[in-house]
């Protein structure tokens, strides 16, 4: 277990490696219209990459309403629930499912809060083959092991094998981004830095024109309400491909939605459209009110 095993990449070097992304979703509110937006603007990539979303079982579902029940054949469905202690377990399967079913040479496992500028992630790949077998944003994690963070990390094909076929030592009562980095790490693989853009806040037209990022998490709380991180994807979607003119328009305009629904009486009035989208329902007064979707899975 403990010999090292050598990744090589030099049959990559002169063909085009295959790239699976690979979204980790759940069946909330938030994560669908997040899913919803990811679907919208990465649709034109996918002739160049395989990108696949993938949720638990619906009949394993928690209290919030489950939005995924019209759109079922958009995912990669897998026998576990969606709550936060199954994050290893969902992607173990993941893992293992496409480990089988794709044609890959690497996966970028991703989650519902990034934007990927695939221009740039291409150029990404092809500047660093050398040290994307496992690599992610570092940090240390609160368990003592330096991870890859699961907001967005590559593993190569060889990787992925690794981990599914060593299941016992997966310990899925970890986050997956700890369990997967503590397994690897047995095998002398350790993470190489990845860069990453955390947002906030709505960034400017120049520091997304110049910069070199290809992921960007689209984590807003506690400025903002997650509510609004689709429109942060769309805006980043738009000054991709648009000139500097019509992305400084669409800053000013986005900001000035932002700080908007910061004032007080906006923000609680957000927080319960947001309540009565994610649950099914909302206290006014004395009475429940439900959402048709509560009432389906109530009937």
């Amino acid at each position: 277990m403990d010999s090292k095993i050598v990744l090589s990449t030099s049959n990559l070097k002169n063909k085009k490696p295959k790239v699976l992304v690979l979204v980790l979703c759940s069946r909330n509110y938030l994560s669908y219209i997040s899913t919803k937006t990811q679907k919208k603007l990465w649709d034109k990539y996918s002739s160049k990459y395989q990108i696949q979303h993938f949720i638990g079982n619906p009949y394993l579902a928690e209290r919030e309403v489950d939005y995924v029940l019209n759109n079922q054949s958009q995912y990669l469905h897998l026998d576990v629930s969606d709550n936060y202690q199954n994050i290893a377990k969902k992607t173990f399967l993941a893992l293992e499912f496409i480990n089988l079913n794709y044609d890959f040479d690497y996966i970028f496992r991703t989650n519902t809060s990034s934007f990927i500028d695939f221009q740039k992630l291409e150029k990404y790949i092809s500047d660093n083959i050398e040290n994307i077998d496992y690599s992610g944003s570092t940090l240390k994690a609160s368990e003592g092991d330096t991870i890859a963070s699961g907001a967005g990390f590559f593993l190569s094909k060889k990787n992925v094998e690794i981990i599914v076929n060593n299941k016992k030592e997966f310990n899925v009562s970890l986050p997956d981004d700890v369990a997967i980095a503590r397994l690897l790490s047995k095998f002398n693989i350790v993470p190489n830095d990845l860069i990453r853009k955390d947002l906030k806040a709505i960034p400017s037209p120049e520091s997304v024109f110049n910069s070199d990022h290809f992921h960007y998490r689209c984590r807003l709380d506690p400025q903002y309400h997650r509510i609004l991180e689709p429109l942060l994807m769309r805006y980043l979607d738009r000054v991709s491909k648009n000139t500097q003119f019509l992305s400084f328009i669409n800053y000013y305009f986005l900001k000035l939605i932002f700080n908007f629904s910061n004032i007080q009486i906006i923000y609680k009035i957000i927080q319960k459209y947001y309540s009565f989208k994610f649950y099914g329902e909302i206290n006014i007064g004395k009475k429940t009110i439900f959402s048709i979707q509560k009432n389906g899975l109530k009937n």
